[in-house]
C-alpha cells in the first residue's frame, strides 16, 4: 500500500476513492500515534455524523487536519474537536476533504464502520470529555499549587 503526505490527500482523492497516509501530531492521541499509525481517508459523503473523523482544511494552516465531529449545527456546519484537545472548531462542509474510514495500527487493520472496539472508544472518548477537561484545566493545576505550597 502506498501512503501519501497529508497535504497530497486532497489531490489524490480526485482520482482515487481512498488514500492512506502516516499520521503526525498529538491531537488525536491515544487513538492515533504520531508517525506510527496509518489512516485510510475516503471521499466524504455528506452529511457526516457525530463520531465521524473528517480530514479538513483550516484557514491559515498549511496542513490538513483530522479531528472528530462532536456535533452538527442546524446550518450543517460541523462542530469538531481532536480526541486530545479541548477547543471546538466550526468547519463548513465545503472545507471537508475526506473522512477517516480505517486505521492501520501496529499492522492491524481497523475498520471504523464495523469495529466494535473502535466504536466503544469513540463513544467513551466523547462521554468522558467533561472529566478529562476538568482534570486538565482545573484539578491538575490545583494539585500543582497545593504541592508547591506544601514543599515551600
Amino acid at each position: 500500500m502506498k501512503t501519501y503526505d497529508i497535504n497530497a490527500v486532497e489531490e489524490q482523492l480526485k482520482t482515487q476513492d481512498t488514500v492512506a497516509y502516516l499520521t503526525s501530531g498529538a491531537s488525536m492521541r491515544p487513538l492515533l500515534r504520531t508517525h506510527k499509525d496509518i489512516v485510510v481517508i475516503s471521499k466524504a459523503q455528506h452529511p457526516l455524523s457525530v463520531g465521524d473523523v473528517p480530514l479538513y482544511k483550516k484557514k491559515g494552516v498549511e496542513k490538513l487536519i483530522l479531528h472528530r465531529i462532536i456535533g452538527v449545527s442546524p446550518d450543517g456546519t460541523y462542530i469538531i474537536r481532536g480526541d486530545n484537545t479541548y477547543q471546538k472548531e466550526y468547519v463548513p462542509q465545503s472545507d471537508v476533504v475526506g473522512v477517516m474510514t480505517a486505521i492501520y495500527r501496529g499492522g492491524k487493520y481497523i475498520d471504523c464502520s464495523t469495529s466494535r472496539l473502535y466504536k466503544i472508544y469513540a463513544k467513551t472518548n466523547r462521554i468522558l470529555y467533561p472529566v478529562r477537561w476538568l482534570w486538565k484545566t482545573k484539578i491538575r493545576a490545583l494539585l500543582g499549587r497545593m504541592k508547591r505550597k506544601i514543599l515551600s
